[in-house]
C-alpha cells in the first residue's frame, strides 16, 4: 500500500507531502485547489508520460517522491519485478515486509528520470511496476468499461484463480496448437526450395560418386603426369648415373674411364693388403665391402626403375583426362579432394533430412490436429467456467446497484464465441458484453449505448465493491467516481467505498460530504494565495477541523449552524458503517 506522497514543485503544487494509512482516504476540497494534480502526481508514478508543462515555472524540475510497502504475494510478485528492472526495495527492521520508494523527475525541457529505490530504471518498468500496486479509476475508466476487452477482463477478475488457472491451461495449448502451424507452414512455405536444393544435392553427390574419388589422388596423377612428359630426360639421366657406377653404358659399351666399382674394388684390395699388415686398418674392410654391395643394390634398382619406365601415350591421355576431371569437381565442391568428399558427406547428410520432411509434413497434419482438439476443449472449458463466473458476478452487481438507488437495475453478462480457432487470443475465443435494463421494464442494453455518466460510475462502484474479494493491487484511487450523484445514493457510495477499503487502500477524491463522512482518514486540500504565488497546502483534519470541512462541503459555510448539526450527523452515520 501507499505510505507517503510528496510532491515538489508540481503544477501549482510547491511543496507538499501527504501521510497515508490503510483503509479509506478522502481527499477533499475547494474546485481548483489542487485536488487533480495530486492525482496527475500519482499518475507519473504510476507511468505516465510527463510534460515539461507539469513544471512549476520559477523551478528547474519537478519530484514525486512516493514510499510503498510491500508485503504477501503481491508484495513478492514486485520485488521481483523490481530487482529485475535494476531497482532495489529495502527490508523493513522487524517485519517481513519490504519498503519500495518510487521517484519521477521532470526537468523543464519535459524530459524525465525514474528511480527505484533510490537506481535509475527505464519508465517501462516503472509502468510494469505500478500496474501492481494502483489501480485508478476516474471518467476514463468509465469509458473503458465500454470497451469488451475491459469488460472480459472484469469477468475474469471475477472467476479469480478459478478462471486464472483454465486460462493458462488454455494459453498451453493455443501455444502448441499454434507452434506445430508455424513449423508446418514454414515447411510448405520453403517446399519449392527445397526442391532446387535437392536437385542441386543429388547432382553433385552423382558427379562425384562417378568419380570414385580417392583423397590426394590428383597429386598422384600430377607427378605421374610430369614423369611420363619427362621419360627421355629421365633414361638419359639414370643411364649415365649407371655408367659412373658399373663402366657399362645403356648401350652396353664399356666405358674407358674405371667406374666407381672399379675403383672401389681396387680399394677394397688395398685395404685388404694394409689390414695384413695392420689388423686396425683390417677392421675397416668390412665398412668397404658393405659400400661394395650398397652401390650394387642402388645399380639394380635403377635398372628396374629403367626396365619400368615407359611412356604409353594412352595412358599419359587418360592420366590428362582424369587430373582434368578433378580439377572441375574441385572448381565445384572445394579446393581439395578432402573438401570434395567431406562435402559429399554433408551433401548426403542434407538430402536425408529434406527427403525426411515429406514425413514430417504428413506427422505435422496429424499433430496438429490433436493439438487443435486439445486447445478446443481447453478454449470451451473456459467459456463455460466464465459462464457460471457471469452468472454470479451478475447477481453481485445487480446487489450492489439496488443500494446504489438502482433497485429495479439489472446487469446481464452475454459471451459471444469466435468459432474460427485462427482468430483465438490468449484471452481466448469469448468476447464479453456486459448489459444493463437501468429500470424496471427496460430492455438489456450494451453499457456503451445505455449508461450515463452517473450510471457508469455507480457500475463501476458496484463491480469494484463485488470484486472486493478479488482486488488485482494493494491500492484503489477513485478520483470522483460519485459525480452525478447525490442524496441517499451518495451515503450509499460512501458506504460501499468504506466496505471496499476493509480489503484494500482506498483514496477517494470527492466533493460529496455524504462520502467524506465515511473515511477513515480525511485531507483537506487548500490553496493559499501568497505575494508572487499560490501555495497548495494538504491537511489532515479531525475534530471540530473535519466537522467544518464536512460542514463547507454541505452548505459552503463552514461555520453554519445548521450545517454543522447536519455534518456531525453524517460523520455519526459514517463511523457506524
Amino acid at each position: 500500500m501507499l505510505e507517503s506522497l510528496t510532491i515538489s514543485d508540481l503544477g501549482i503544487i510547491s511543496a507538499a507531502s501527504i501521510e497515508l494509512d490503510p483503509g479509506l482516504t478522502v481527499l477533499t476540497g475547494e474546485t481548483g485547489a489542487g485536488k487533480s494534480m495530486i492525482l496527475q502526481s500519482i499518475g507519473l508514478i504510476m507511468g505516465n508520460r510527463a510534460s515539461a508543462e507539469l513544471v512549476l515555472e520559477s523551478a528547474d524540475r519537478a519530484r514525486v517522491d512516493c514510499e510503498v510497502r510491500l508485503s504477501g504475494a503481491d508484495g513478492a510478485t514486485v520485488i521481483a519485478l523490481v530487482e529485475q528492472g535494476g531497482g532495489e526495495c529495502e527490508e523493513i527492521v522487524g517485519s517481513a515486509d519490504f519498503s519500495l520508494l518510487i521517484s519521477r523527475e521532470i526537468n523543464q525541457s519535459g524530459r524525465g528520470k525514474v528511480f527505484l529505490g533510490g537506481r535509475p530504471v527505464p519508465a517501462s518498468v516503472l509502468r510494469e511496476v505500478s500496474e501492481n500496486l494502483i489501480a485508478l479509476h476516474g471518467q476514463s475508466d468509465q469509458v473503458l468499461l465500454r470497451d469488451p476487452g475491459k469488460q472480459l477482463e472484469l469477468l475474469d477478475r471475477a472467476g479469480g484463480d478459478s478462471v486464472a488457472s483454465v486460462k493458462t491451461r488454455y494459453q498451453v495449448a493455443l501455444r502448441d496448437y499454434r507452434k506445430l502451424r508455424k513449423e508446418r507452414d514454414q515447411l510448405l512455405a520453403s517446399e519449392s526450395d527445397q526442391q532446387a536444393r535437392i536437385f542441386v544435392l543429388e547432382q553433385g553427390i552423382k558427379e562425384i560418386s562417378e568419380l570414385s574419388l580417392t583423397e590426394g589422388e590428383d597429386a598422384q596423377a600430377a607427378q605421374k603426369i610430369s614423369v611420363m612428359r619427362n621419360v627421355d630426360d629421365l633414361n638419359g639421366a639414370i643411364g649415365r648415373v649407371r655408367e659412373l657406377l658399373t663402366g657399362v653404358s645403356k648401350s652396353g659399351q664399356e666405358s674407358r674411364s674405371a667406374s666407381v666399382l672399379d675403383q672401389m674394388g681396387e680399394a677394397s684390395k688395398s685395404l685388404e693388403h694394409a689390414g695384413e699388415l695392420d689388423t686396425e686398418v683390417g677392421a675397416q674392410l668390412g665398412r668397404m665391402v658393405s659400400l661394395i654391395t650398397e652401390i650394387s643394390d642402388l645399380d639394380s634398382d635403377l635398372a628396374y626403375y629403367l626396365a619400368a619406365l615407359g611412356s604409353d601415350p594412352q595412358e599419359l591421355a587418360d592420366l590428362e583426362t582424369r587430373v582434368s576431371h578433378l580439377s572441375a569437381i574441385k572448381k565445384k565442391y572445394g579446393p581439395s579432394l578432402a573438401e570434395v568428399l567431406h562435402w559429399n558427406v554433408q551433401a548426403e547428410l542434407e538430402l536425408a533430412g529434406i527427403l525426411a520432411l515429406d514425413s514430417r509434413l504428413e506427422e505435422l497434419e496429424t499433430v496438429i490436429s490433436v493439438a487443435l482438439t486439445v486447445a478446443t476443449e481447453r478454449v470451451e472449458e473456459l467459456t463455460q467456467v466464465r459462464a457460471m463466473t457471469a452468472g454470479q458476478l451478475e447477481a453481485s452487481i445487480a446487489a450492489e446497484l439496488g443500494g446504489l438507488a438502482m433497485p429495479f437495475a439489472q446487469m446481464r453478462i452475454e459471451l459471444a464465441v469466435e468459432e474460427d480457432p485462427e482468430l483465438w487470443s490468449r484471452s481466448g475465443r469469448d468476447r464479453a458484453t456486459f448489459m444493463l435494463a437501468a429500470h424496471e421494464g427496460a430492455k438489456f442494453l450494451p453499457l456503451s449505448r445505455t449508461a450515463s455518466g452517473g450510471e457508469l460510475s455507480r457500475v463501476m462502484l458496484a463491480i469494484e465493491v463485488a470484486l472486493a474479494g478479488e482486488v488485482p493491487v494493494p491500492t484503489m484511487i477513485f478520483d470522483e467516481v460519485d459525480a452525478g450523484i447525490g442524496g441517499g445514493v451518495a451515503v450509499e457510495v460512501g458506504r460501499r467505498l468504506a466496505a471496499l477499503a476493509k480489503h484494500t487502500q482506498v483514496i477517494v477524491v470527492t466533493h460529496l460530504p455524504q462520502v467524506a463522512a465515511f473515511a477513515d482518514r480525511h485531507l483537506v486540500v487548500e490553496k493559499v494565495a501568497q505575494s508572487h504565488s499560490v501555495k497548495t497546502s494538504i491537511v489532515l483534519v479531525e475534530g471540530e477541523e473535519r466537522v467544518r470541512e464536512i460542514t463547507r462541503m454541505l452548505s459552503g459555510l463552514p461555520d453554519s449552524e445548521h450545517g454543522g448539526a447536519h455534518a456531525l450527523e453524517l460523520l455519526e452515520l459514517g463511523s457506524k458503517g
